[in-house]
This record gives structure tokens, sequence and C-alpha cells, in this order.
């Protein structure tokens, strides 16, 4: 039977949603399932409340009149897996499913997400309320929720998109004799967003677990069965995102996805395609990623390298990833290029194409050739132990090596779920607040990569230096270094289409691992790390100290945070440009960049100068290092945001400022066209008259704006 027709009977399943059933059997209700990629064979029931597993596809599944995931995909009334001739026949037999619609939800869904995929009676424990509330769990593609019930008023306590899930544990005892009446018995949610919610099941009935299964089948697919990565539609038919495309931008390709051009970027750096004497804009070497399958298919190499030399390069650095141009300095011919580390390994091995190409990069600086820079962002222990497991780093003659303190990947991850735990603790005690965040060493490791960039700034715009920058593999923290430096050395980059172009091209047209670094769609948080949000943490770093010098502001940084999480759309869902374009990523779903394209004044900073290409030294003392709180604070009860206050005051200033300049265009004009001299005798200006009026005007308004947005 064909997926369509497979599906199509996947849309008759209905289940009984009476009060009577819910209070006779109050187990989740399942209301619309599909199969697994692999099929119902290979379906795996989780983890029972006792934490024994459930494995054996003969394995006794305990009866409910409300089916579990499992059940309601097969069929099964009797507790035993079925054949799959079984499956087809009984999923035939099935009938309509819910709508969102149907439920008369007080919140705006967004197009795509009609079908509602779980909802069951259950309580929500708020902070601010020593009794839980009473409502319904209602799960749709794209989030979660939980809606209050009468005696209350109806409201959504809680709106979290399932892709901000990062885990859902079970709270209270594991056996239902050793449970207390009063004691919290339920499910606890994480968020990557720093939320975390409670909420309380029956006590009876195998409640928890069978909702516990549910959503983790919801929240983590991946966890159940392997993704698929040959079978595009399989694949983002987990994601939400595929869903929102096929409703909101049906027909052709949304603007988002033609944003960056690897080609247009290089050249308004200055590098001359097929002329430059000094780089060499090269879409042969990489074409259909035969060279580096996590690197662009267009990549800019030293003119005068001989490039049959290097597949040896790519052979002697890891995941085959060369060094190659990032940034140019057209009037200094600086550079800043990337790579991941050599494999050098225990035996200190050399590759006479590799330390060639890095003498080509360091001459094709005509100013300060000679020696390249190569700064390492890792620890230097760190280095040295990557030897034992094949990797290490460049001892050569022709090359200055600096090592960083920049933690990896595991380091940083705990990091966060220190600074995770220290908000949620001072929510209910303050007491210890400081103590909490200094231990989470969270703002340590953004100065720790504050200090790198700078240092490459330095070298790059004060001493004309040329450098390389790696890591270990060259995706996680010299992604971080580049991007930021280039932000600091770079204006363009700081306007608002600019900074969507550097993330493209520095971090994902380069490789960075987000399918795995997000952990979409995976329980597992053994690759999960905050990688990219360190550089938007960075970024609000760098906005503080200043404040003229972008021309976006926090609400974009905290919108593309909130997109890299929620999976609505496919800028932040894979790892690399091969397997977005082998996924055809752009067809499937819409890019992140589009409906801010759309609604760029909500972005832009008021304050901005245009004119302002100074390159940005921040100050790195500790002092200067703020916790970015309307990002990591937000949810805390008792703390209000100014995120929305600004917002309003940036967009009145925005509206005076074109107000005052279309005023200003119009007495220009008027000026243009009146005589200054009438038969022989000096007139005053129309302009003048005119312009006295509307300077005194154009103060008095400049002043009480000014007076608005300061209180």
């Amino acid at each position: 039977m064909s997926r369509d027709v497979h599906r199509d009977s996947m849309k008759k399943l209905s289940h009984s949603n009476s009060d009577d059933d819910l209070r006779r059997q109050p187990t989740a209700i399942r209301i619309h399932s599909k199969p697994t990629s692999h099929g119902a064979e290979d379906i795996s029931y989780g983890v029972r409340d006792d934490g024994s597993s459930i494995s054996s596809s003969n394995e006794y599944v305990p009866s409910s009149s409300y089916l579990n995931s499992s059940a309601a995909l097969t069929g099964t009334t009797r507790g035993y897996l079925p054949d799959r001739q079984h499956v087809m026949a009984m999923s035939e037999q099935q009938t309509n499913i819910v709508h969102t619609y149907d439920l008369s939800l007080p919140i705006k869904l967004l197009p795509g997400e009609e079908d509602v995929k779980l909802k069951e009676d259950i309580t929500y424990r708020a902070h601010n309320r020593p009794a839980p509330y009473r409502g319904e769990l209602i799960v749709t593609k794209y989030r979660l929720m939980f809606v209050t019930k009468p005696p209350d008023s109806i409201q959504v306590l809680v709106d979290v998109p399932l892709g901000m899930i990062s885990q859902i544990e079970k709270i209270g005892g594991q056996a239902r004799s050793n449970i207390n009446d009063g004691a919290a018995y339920g499910i606890e949610i994480n968020c990557k967003d720093l939320r975390h919610f409670f909420f309380g099941n029956a006590k009876e009935q195998n409640q928890r677990r069978n909702l516990l299964d549910q959503l983790t089948r919801l929240v983590f697919p991946f966890s159940i069965s392997k993704a698929d990565n040959s079978n595009a539609f399989q694949f983002f038919n987990s994601f939400f995102a595929l869903d929102y495309k096929r409703k909101f931008c049906i027909n052709g390709l949304d603007e988002g996805w033609t944003l960056y051009n690897k080609m247009k970027d290089y050249t308004r750096m200055g590098i001359q395609q097929n002329s430059d004497p000094h780089w060499t804009i090269n879409a042969e070497i990489n074409k259909n990623y035969a060279l580096c399958d996590t690197y662009p298919d267009i990549i800019v190499l030293p003119s005068s390298f001989d490039s049959t030399r290097l597949q040896r390069v790519a052979d002697f650095r890891s995941r085959n990833r060369i060094p190659v141009l990032s940034w140019y300095s057209r009037e200094t011919y600086a550079t800043i290029t990337r790579s991941s580390q050599p494999l050098t390994g225990l035996a200190n091995r050399t590759c006479d194409d590799d330390i060639e190409l890095l003498r080509k990069i360091a001459d094709a600086n005509v100013n300060q050739g000679f020696k390249l820079v190569i700064l390492d962002a890792r620890p230097k222990v760190n280095a040295m132990a990557n030897m034992a497991n094949g990797g290490g780093y460049e001892d050569y003659p022709n090359c200055e090596l600096e090592f960083h303190n920049i933690q990896n990947i595991h380091v940083m991850r705990e990091s966060l779920r220190k600074l995770h735990a220290a908000v949620r603790n001072a929510a209910h005690e303050d007491k210890t607040w400081f103590s909490d965040l200094e231990n989470s060493n969270w703002l340590f490791h953004i100065r720790a990569i504050l200090t790198a960039a700078i240092r490459l700034v330095s070298l790059v715009h004060n001493e004309k230096r040329s450098v390389l920058v790696h890591c270990s593999d060259g995706w996680d923290r010299t992604a971080q270094l580049t991007s930021l430096a280039m932000l600091m050395l770079d204006a363009h980059y700081r306007t608002l289409n600019g900074y969507m172009i550097l993330i493209e091209k520095e971090w994902i047209s380069f490789g960075h691992k987000f399918f795995l670094r997000i952990g979409h769609g995976d329980k597992s948080d053994s690759e999960r790390s905050p990688v990219f949000l360190q550089f938007l943490d960075c970024t609000f770093q760098l906005l503080q100290q200043f404040p003229s010098a972008f021309e976006f502001n926090e609400k974009l940084l905290i919108t593309i945070a909130d997109n890299l999480y929620s999976c609505q759309y496919g800028t932040f869902l894979l790892n690399s440009d091969k397997w977005r374009t082998d996924m055809k990523v752009s067809e499937h779903t819409m890019s992140a960049w589009t409906p801010i394209l759309r609604e760029r004044a909500l972005y832009l900073n008021p304050f901005y100068a245009e004119r302002s290409d100074n390159v940005l030294i921040p100050n790195n003392s500790s002092r200067h290092i703020k916790l970015w709180k309307n990002y990591y604070c937000r949810y805390m009860p008792g703390y209000r945001s100014t995120l929305d206050v600004l917002t309003q005051r940036y967009t009145t200033l925005l509206n005076l400022r074109k107000k005052f300049t279309d005023e200003i265009n119009h007495i220009r004009q008027d000026g243009d066209q009146q005589p200054r001299l009438l038969s022989g005798t000096l007139y005053q200006s129309p302009m003048t008259t005119t312009s006295t009026n509307i300077s005194a005007q154009s103060k008095s308004n400049v002043t009480q704006a000014s007076a608005t947005f300061m209180t």
C-alpha cells in the first residue's frame, strides 16, 4: 500500500472523548497518529513506570479504552501487536480525527497545526498559585498547550513549541504503593529556553506512563526511530516546518532562501572572480561536495596554490576541512581563514602540501606576509589530548600559534544547565542567585569567547596580519570566532540583512551541526551544546556597548534564538550545505529569514548611525559582560522584560524620524522651486521661513519623543 493511501487511512482513527470515559479510564487520548519510519513492526514502547523496558514485540500491553500511540497505530484492543496486514486492516476501519477548530481554543494557531495529536485532562501547577489548575493538555504538530477549565476562566497558561522541549521526566514515586496522597506525582517538562512545567497525573491506570510514552513519540520522534536522511518527505514530516510551508507558502521559493549569495558576498569584499591576483573563487574543487561534504560548494583559495594538491591537504585535516577564506580586507590584504585541526597524531606527522597552502595564505597578504598566525580556539591541554585520537595542532616554522581557552561542547552544555538551574531557583529563593550565576560559569565562557574574538580583530586590524582559525573539527568554536570578528571588523554584517547573511555564511554553509547541537527530535543530549546561542549572546554584548553601530535591535536576536528551537522553519534544521541540498530544504520548508524580511521594521534600531563603519573593539572586562536577562530571565515569575517596551519606543522613534525626513525633503523641493529674487529686491527664501517654523516644531516633537523614550 502506498504511503499516501496509508496516511489517508490513518486519518480514520477515532476514540471516545466522553467525560464518563475520561473518569473511568484517565489515560491519554491519542487522537491522531502515524507510523514510524520503519513501520509498525519496529515500534518501541518506551519504558514502564517502574523503569523496566517494554521491548519485545510479543509482550503484553495493558488494555485501555483509550489506546496508547502504539495501539492507536495498530488498532490493538487485546494488548498484542498484530502483524502488518492486520495493522492495515484495522487502521482502515477507523473514522475521523479531531481538529483544533472543534475545540474553540482561546489562542490564534498557525497555518498547518489544525490536527490535534494529543488531548488529556490533567492538572498544572503554577508558581504563583498554591492549588493546581485543572484543564486539558493539548498537543498539535507545532505546540504543547495547557488550557484551563471552569471554574477557572478559560485561558492558555502553557504554550510552548514542541521543538523547544528539552526533557520530559517523571516526578514522584515509581510504584503506586509508595505514593503519598500529598506527594507530587506527574510529569515535568524542561525547555531549551529555560522554561519548565509540572503537570499532575492521576495515580492509577498507568496514566503517567502512557502520557510519557505519547509525548516522547511526538516530541522526540528520532528517539523512537532513527532519522532517515535519504527520504526528504519522511524526514521533514517529523517537523512542523513541512506543514507550515504547505499552508503558508504553497508555491515558489520564499525570499529568505535567496538572501545569501556566495559569489556576491565574496565579490563585495573585493575579490574579483577569475581576475584576482591573490585569491580565487573556486566553484569546481568542491562541486557536488566532492572534496568536503561539510563545506559549501563554493570556496575561496590562494590563487598561487596548485589545486591538484588539495586532496592531500584534505586528507591531513579533520573531516577534510581544509583552510579556506572567510574574510578579506581590500585595504590591507589581511585575511581570516578557517579550517579544522591537522591530523598530526602522537607521531607528530606533517604534510608538505598543508604547509605550502598555509605559506600561500600568508604570502597573499602582501603587507604582512611571511608568518601566518594560527589561532587555536581550544585550551592547549585539550589540543594535546586530541593527539591521542589522531588530531593535534600545527608546529610549523612559518607560523605563529596561539591557544585560547574556549571549552568544548560538553562543558558549555553543563554551564547552560547550571544557568537554567540558577534561574529556576531564583524564582523560588533569590538569596543564592549571584553565587549560582557565578558557579554556572556562563558569563565566564561568554567573556572567553569575546576575548579570543577581540584578539583576532586586533591581529587583523591593528597588526594587519592574516590569521587561520580552527578548533577541533572547525564547526563550533571556529564559527564563533570568525563570525564575531567579522561582525566587529565589517559594518556590512552589522546591518539587518548583513547579520542574516553572516549567519548563513559562517554557520549554515560552513557546516555547524544544528541538527545535533540543538537536538531536534531526539531526547539524547550527548551532542547538544549552546554554541550558536553563545554567538547570539556575544552579539547582545556588542549591542550593549555599541548601541548605534547596529541596524538591528535585540528583538532580532531573541527571534532568531526562538526560531532556532521551534522547528517552524527549515533554516536551522540540518547540519550542512550538502544535506540541505540533498533534502531540498527550500522546497519543503520556509526560511527563518522570510518573516523578518517581511516585517523588518520590528527589528530596526532607531539609534543606528548608518555611516558608522568603525571597527568595534568591545571592553571585555568582567563588569562589562552582562547577563542577557530579556532572554534568559523572561519567563522568571515577577521579571518584567523591557523588550516590548523598547520595541514600542523604537517604532515611535522610527516613525518620527521618517516623518521628519519626509518634511525636510518636502521643504527642500519647495525651496528649489521658489525664486529668491524678485524685481531686483532680495526676498527671504520661503525655505528659510518654513524651515524656521518646521525646526521649532521638530525640536518640540523630538523633545517629546525623547521624554517618552526615557520614561
